[in-house]
This record gives structure tokens, sequence and C-alpha cells, in this order.
């Protein structure tokens, strides 16, 4: 839940054992920006999916700063462990048909303002052609969309240095 609203910065209670991250509410200015330049590729997205996005949520800006993460989760599911191993997945999120990340800072080994090492976004169940689990580095704006169900099950690993800025969306479909 949000709990106070300083600078642009929403600060909300989670659990930082699961994630550690600050949450910001865009400005109007930026926010018209992303919203533009999404609906300029709404169509193309849509086919690529054959899916009709009927509602989207709020963008959430997120900060991962040094040691910031998010563990493994699915976005439209709560993930059900027995014994410490996972057995299943529970919907919790039926809206949630489609993700958006949109990065806004660069993975990069060299540190300036705008870029990060670290924070790959690992996906948990997917593989290249050399059996390796595909990981994202990040290029600032570069926008990817996923399936939100626990096939593209995900996560930011640690990040070393810097400052990782995503702006995120959830899509509902038809």
């Amino acid at each position: 839940a949000q709990v106070k609203i300083k600078e642009n910065i929403t600060f909300s209670k989670t659990n930082e054992s699961i994630r550690k991250t600050n949450i910001y509410k865009l400005n109007r200015k930026y926010l018209t920006i992303y919203k533009n330049s999404f609906k300029k590729n709404q169509a193309l997205i849509e086919d690529y999916f054959k899916m009709a996005i009927t509602k989207s949520t709020k963008v959430q800006t997120l900060e991962y700063l040094k040691d910031f993460f998010y563990k493994m989760h699915s976005d439209d599911s709560s993930m059900i462990y027995k014994d410490d191993n996972l057995v299943g997945f529970l919907t919790v999120s039926n809206e949630r048909k489609l993700s958006s990340v949109l990065f806004t800072t660069s993975y990069d080994e060299e540190i300036t303002d705008d870029t990060f090492t670290g924070g790959e976004l690992l996906f948990n169940y997917l593989y290249d052609e050399n059996n390796e689990q595909i990981k994202i580095k990040a290029k600032a704006g570069m926008m990817i969309i996923f399936p939100s169900n626990p096939f593209f099950t995900h996560e930011v690993l640690k990040v070393k240095e810097g400052r990782r800025i995503s702006l995120v969306q959830w899509h509902n479909t038809l």
C-alpha cells in the first residue's frame, strides 16, 4: 500500500526479501511521451500477440540502486511452494495478459549517471539455442513486451553499481 509521496517517490511497504525497489510517480510530461509512444506501436503489439489491448494499468517507474533486486515472479500469478519447492502457480491478476518494460537507463560496465551493472532481467524458464537462460542487458529506449503468465516468470538480478530505471505496465486483452 502506498504510504507517503515525497518528491515523486512513492514509498510502498514491500517485502524486501522478495524485492527491493523505489517506486516513482511519473510526471505528466514524461507520462504523455510514454503513452503517445506506446499508442504508436500498439497495433504492432496487438498484431504480434494476436490480442487486442482493452485496458492498461498506471505506469510504474521502478528504480533499482546498488544491491536492489526483484526475485523470481510471474506478473499474473502467485507461486505455490511445498517444502520449499515450487509446485505450481495460482492466477491472482486475471487482467494482466501482457507485461511491458521500457528501460530508461542502460547496462554498461562503465558507470555514468545513465548506466548500471548487474540488474539484468532474467527469464527463469526461457532458454536460447545454446541452452542459456534468456538474460536481458537493458539499453535505454528498449521496450520489451511479453505475456504475463508463468511461462514468462522472471527476476531482476541484483544491481552491482549505478541506477537502473524502468517503466512497467500491465495490459488486459481480448
